[in-house]
């Protein structure tokens, strides 16, 4: 078996306004859409990030299972590479983006990082690379 990773999806909540950050605040490219599904696909230059209407899930679980959602979770990180984190931020600030943790550099591993969430509370994460210093 062969596998090629193709998207990550976000089951949200708040569609529009997922949709509004992910298009106006990120500036991601819309790939593909269907408003009457409430489905976006994005393009990351890689890999596509989607977004889908968790109250429309239903129509592809068939379990009865309680499908729940933490807005504080961190089980999964979307992580971009930005070349400037000063201006990453700063452009974060002109759409009142709350960040996290202040960009925090990490010699070890070569970049310096920062979080926010998305309107879903979904945890992004910012990082430029820089160089590693041996010790």
């Amino acid at each position: 078996m062969q596998l090629q990773y193709m998207y990550t999806r976000l089951n949200v909540e708040n569609f529009k306004a997922c949709k509004d950050f992910y298009q106006n605040v990120l500036g991601l490219t819309t790939k593909f859409e269907d408003d009457m599904d409430e489905y976006v696909e994005f393009d990351t230059g890689s890999v596509l990030i989607t977004l889908f209407n968790r109250e429309k899930l239903t129509d592809f679980v068939t379990r009865d299972d309680n499908l729940s959602y933490n807005p504080h979770s961190a089980r999964v990180v979307l992580s971009f590479k930005v070349t400037d984190m000063e201006a990453a931020t700063r452009h974060l600030r002109t759409h009142n983006i709350e960040i996290l943790n202040p960009p925090t550099n990490y010699p070890d591993r070569g970049i310096v990082s920062t979080c926010f969430r998305d309107p879903d509370g979904n945890l992004i994460e910012f990082e430029e690379i820089v160089d590693v210093m041996v010790t």
